[in-house]
């Protein structure tokens, strides 16, 4: 039956006629069409079921005497330029791919774009471009497998380095910012140098680059990629998770971060845990903060009292404290720190702030009493 089909036009018209005259779904339809025409393409499928749906029944008819419909790249330059700007950021990388003259008017357009990330672990790699994932698996013979909401191939090469370029490709782009980027390196192979060597692989990827985003978040084994890729980012707002503790061996790296202008103009930080020996108050330089493992030990909290609520900038502060055994409870170090001034009411857990109508409210939350919240309250 199907070489009917495949050899009488006629047979095949009649069958979409049939289809259309039935007021069948057009995807129904197309089913049909394709188990007993498997080779079927969907564009001529529905030129004709179409058509047809419109009362145009003759199956002789010659589709090369149509007139010549205009496409997209006949419209007028600043329909397609205004047109382009409303796709999406998975639209607009699929356009680009289409001709030239689609590329440069995406390229002109400033865009913003929403979600991004990168996830790289032991079993794949994926970039997600806000609801749409790739992702890259490594497979025999140095092979990767890149699958997508499209398509599946097979590609020669690295996972990882794939996945990178790909990510670094788009993030880099000059006229595109991002409400947040996220990226997340937890492949601990058994050579620790194998992380390094995807940092500065991707390091290089992003050189003489400055990528604008809202909010950056990183989660990574060690500070060296915080330290590494930091300085690429034009953010506000800052979110590390180091799935590890800051080792002797990386001090230097967090002394170095905490000179850089990136740092230095955050204004939001969240820290999954606080190093450490090191000094809280590289923390008061932002407006929000939020540390979800410290230790608030006397002189941590001293220079909260007496750096932090000082601070013109500072706004909301909160704190998970990791208590030494051996420490009194936290809310008992709180009203003997604090009280050692005049200015704090251990009652209302208010403390004045001198020569302004301005306070600071403290809070101690969580059913252990182990967070600790500070906000200052404008007058």
């Amino acid at each position: 039956m199907s070489e009917v089909f495949e050899t009488n036009e006629i047979a095949y018209r009649s069958c979409i006629l049939y289809e259309a005259v039935r007021k069948t779904p057009l995807e129904d339809a197309y089913k049909n069409m394709k188990e007993v025409k498997p080779n079927v393409e969907y564009s001529d499928f529905e030129y004709w079921y179409y058509r047809f749906s419109n009362g145009q029944h003759d199956l002789k008819h010659d589709r090369s005497k149509d007139p010549k419909s205009l496409g997209f790249s006949d419209m007028p330059i600043d329909v397609v330029d205004n047109i382009i700007g409303y796709l999406g950021l998975v639209d607009k990388l699929s356009t680009r791919k289409v001709c030239r003259q689609l590329r440069a008017v995406i390229d002109k357009q400033s865009s913003k774009f929403g979600d991004v990330g990168l996830t790289i672990d032991e079993e794949s790699c994926e970039v997600c471009y806000e609801d749409s994932t790739i992702e890259y698996s490594a497979v025999e013979n140095e092979n990767c497998l890149l699958k997508s909401p499209r398509k599946t191939i097979s590609l020669k090469g690295d996972d990882w380095m794939m996945a990178l370029e790909e990510f670094a490709s788009v993030i880099t782009h000059p006229k595109w910012s991002f409400q947040s980027v996220s990226i997340v390196i937890s492949r601990k192979d058994s050579h620790p140098e194998n992380e390094r060597k995807l940092l500065l692989f991707f390091n290089s990827l992003l050189s003489n680059h400055q990528i604008h985003v809202d909010s950056l978040y990183m989660n990574a084994y060690s500070f060296e990629s915080l330290a590494m890729l930091l300085p690429h980012f034009k953010t506000d707002t800052l979110s590390f998770c180091p799935l590890f503790p800051l080792e002797d061996t990386q001090e230097n790296l967090f002394e170095a971060i905490l000179k850089m202008d990136r740092w230095k103009n955050l204004t939001k930080i969240h820290i999954d845990r606080f190093p450490d020996g090191f000094p809280i108050e590289a923390l008061f330089h932002v407006r929000e903060c939020d540390v979800r493992s410290v230790e608030l030990t006397e002189n941590r909290l001293t220079k909260i009292r007496d750096i932090l609520f000082k601070t013109p900038t500072f706004a909301h502060f909160e704190f998970r404290d990791e208590k030494d055994e051996n420490r009194e409870d936290l809310p008992v170090l709180i009203d003997r720190v604090m009280g050692a001034h005049d200015a704090y009411n251990s009652h209302d857990k208010v403390y004045r702030i001198e020569n302004s109508k301005d306070y600071i409210q403290i809070s101690i939350k969580g059913p252990r009493s182990d967070q600790l919240d500070i906000r200052r309250i404008r007058s």
